[in-house]
């Protein structure tokens, strides 16, 4: 993790993790969302949760954008805009290069 975590940190990003599977339901079909479902099995350490979401940040990245252009909660969006400390700069570059169509 990129710097110190905050009390919270951790339902917040399982409350974030719910919503962006939700969206990605909604948006992208029941393939990607099960895909992503894999996260739950990270939900009882921040650690572990992060690292689940930087190993996804190169993968299928057109959904991120999607799910951007739709005003959803993207993993990307978690990344940059809802808990950006506790990610590494790397990783934030990543994320607002997709969020901005570069995928």
């Amino acid at each position: 993790m990129h710097t110190m975590t905050e009390p919270g940190d951790l339902a917040r990003l399982i409350s974030l993790m719910e919503t962006c599977q939700r969206d990605t339901l909604d948006v992208l079909g029941s393939g990607a969302a099960w895909r992503l479902a894999n996260w739950q099995r990270h939900k009882t350490s921040l650690a572990s949760l992060v690292k689940f979401i930087q190993d996804q940040l190169l993968t299928s990245r057109e959904n991120g954008y999607a799910l951007e252009r739709r005003g959803r909660v993207s993993l990307e969006s978690i990344v940059v805009r809802e808990l950006p400390h506790l990610f590494c700069k790397g990783d934030i570059e990543i994320a607002t290069a997709t969020l901005g169509g570069l995928v």
